[in-house]
């Protein structure tokens, strides 16, 4: 994603603020600990789609990977596990997806697809935070 250009990386870095409702819905809801998740996303998102750096980029994927590993563990004992599942998979295919578009030097089709991770990965979030969570 290297390749892009100043209009696609102000796309990312707006599409990256759905992360806010996502931490403030998971506080509603009393999952303060899953709120982090999306918070943290939101942090490393903005800092690296502000200006992108390779340091950003390293940064903003590990904290993405943690906050993903620990949402698929707690939604293991969630009542809506099966959704939240279900459209996490469906995020997670986005990303080969803009990859691909990029090595085909489709940076408005990678950027789309980039910003479909985080809207699903946000949806997703919701409907685990709806539930009951053990």
């Amino acid at each position: 994603m290297s390749h892009l250009e100043p209009r696609q990386y102000r796309t990312i870095f707006r599409i990256s603020f759905l992360s806010i409702g996502s931490s403030i819905y998971a506080i509603y809801h009393r999952h303060y600990t899953l709120a982090l998740c999306p918070a943290g996303v939101l942090f490393t998102s903005i800092n690296y789609w502000r200006k992108p750096e390779p340091w950003a980029r390293t940064l903003d994927i590990t904290y993405v990977l943690f906050a993903l590993t620990y949402q698929l563990y707690k939604a293991y004992a969630a009542q809506y596990r099966i959704y939240y599942y279900s459209i996490t998979l469906l995020a997670g295919s986005m990303y080969p997806l803009a990859l691909y578009y990029s090595s085909q030097k489709q940076y408005w089709h990678s950027t789309y697809a980039h910003c479909g991770i985080h809207i699903l990965a946000n949806v997703a979030n919701l409907v685990l935070y709806s539930g009951n969570i053990r």
